[in-house]
């Protein structure tokens, strides 16, 4: 699904962590720990136009969000490539420690992000995703792996898992006999 591209990291990283848009644009290096391989989510960014607004992310939840080996591996690769574009633009890069940034450091509007990743799925023989596909990706792909709701909504941001239920109910597996065969293990032949 992933195909060379500028952004593959930020990619990777929207699908690993179910990240909203925003939370993406706004995070730091200083807000991702790579030998401990948690991201902390502290801030979201949106877009008003042209402007760029800084604020707390949705709900006022802020969280930190495990990353698996895959996804620290591509964004050791992505903060090696923005230490190489700082070094080519010396002193017009412009540092604001954040990871979703154009070549000379500047920050990356959170609509363009968005067309980006459609752009980048051009010529791929897969159904179409948005950037926020992601998230649903992640959150059904954890839910139908038998990942408890209250776990995938931690990692979402959702202020309740009941939230979690109410949009992802159909992506959570109904299986009646999976039930009754842990029942019966735990009880009867225990």
């Amino acid at each position: 699904m992933l195909r060379p591209s500028r952004w593959r990291s930020v990619w990777v990283l929207a699908l690993a962590t179910g990240l909203r848009r925003g939370e993406l644009c706004g995070l730091t290096w200083d807000d991702v720990d790579l030998e401990a391989g948690v991201v902390s989510v502290e801030r979201s960014t949106t877009q008003l136009g042209r402007e760029v607004v800084t604020t707390s992310p949705k709900n006022h939840e802020r969280r930190r969000v495990a990353l698996d080996a895959h996804t620290i591996s591509e964004l050791r690769a992505w903060k090696k490539a923005q230490a190489a574009e700082r070094l080519r633009a010396g002193g017009a890069y412009v540092d604001g420690g954040q990871i979703v940034v154009w070549e000379d450091g500047s920050p990356v509007l959170p609509d363009y992000l968005t067309k980006r990743f459609v752009s980048d799925q051009e010529g791929l023989k897969l159904p179409r995703m948005t950037l926020h596909g992601t998230r649903h990706t992640h959150a059904t792909t954890l839910l139908r792996e038998g990942v408890p709701v209250h776990i995938v909504a931690k990692r979402l941001g959702h202020k309740d898992a009941s939230v979690t239920l109410n949009v992802y109910a159909d992506a959570i597996p109904d299986d009646d006999t999976r039930a009754m065969d842990v029942f019966s293990r735990a009880v009867w032949e225990a």
